[in-house]
């Protein structure tokens, strides 16, 4: 005989021509596996960053609903600065508290303001919480504002920041029948790049003495 016999139950070995095809369609599979793993990823990241901006509009419009709720009035409003009237007492009754309720106090005075050039929404107000300086109705709002700047007596606290474009929207203002307050707000693209409404209705207007 010239040759030996087969020996049953062995097999030859791959040839490089199947090694080469297994290697090309694993590494098409581990790709595809990849890509789906990094656009989960990308997914639950974007779905965090919305979540974030969310919370950030929604500790905004908290801190601003807040003063409106406690304000009497709406002192002033113009595009990108508007005045609110926010006192910390509260009305007993007694004749004896009445004229300091219906006193504006400097500690009382709350400043929303759109600062445009660094995209951030602050609100400003007194340094000095005990500062009881009595203002009238007519007091032009936004030059006391400027004065204060100037002489460093109000403290800043941001309020919104990655800010694009805001403004307070209204056609004309009255202090004394005025009790909506309305911010549009566009946020930048670093920050989801949504359009916002901010504001709400101040819960009891103040009659003060000097509206008709």
């Amino acid at each position: 005989m010239s040759g030996r016999p087969a020996i049953p139950g062995t097999r030859r070995g791959f040839t490089l021509v199947e090694l080469l095809v297994t290697t090309a369609i694993t590494a098409m599979v581990a790709a595809s596996v990849a890509a789906t793993v990094s656009a989960v990823t990308v997914g639950m990241q974007g779905q965090d960053d919305s979540a974030q901006e969310v919370a950030r509009i929604a500790r905004a419009q908290s801190r601003l609903t807040d003063h409106l709720f406690r304000a009497r009035m709406i002192l002033s409003e113009s595009a990108t600065v508007a005045t609110l009237w926010a006192p910390s007492e509260t009305f007993t009754g007694n004749t004896s508290d009445a004229t300091d309720y219906d006193t504006i106090n400097g500690n009382e005075l709350r400043w929303y303001v759109v600062d445009a050039a660094n995209g951030v929404i602050s609100m400003q107000r007194l340094t000095d919480t005990s500062n009881r300086t009595s203002y009238a109705l007519a007091t032009d709002w936004a030059a006391l504002r400027t004065s204060l700047l100037g002489s460093r007596s109000l403290t800043t606290v941001t309020v919104l920041e990655g800010v694009l474009a805001a403004s307070f929207r209204f056609t004309a203002f009255n202090q004394c029948t005025d009790r909506r307050l309305v911010l549009d707000v566009q946020l930048d693209d670093a920050h989801g790049g949504a359009h916002y409404e901010l504001g709400g209705i101040v819960d009891s207007l103040q009659k003060h003495l000097s509206c008709p």
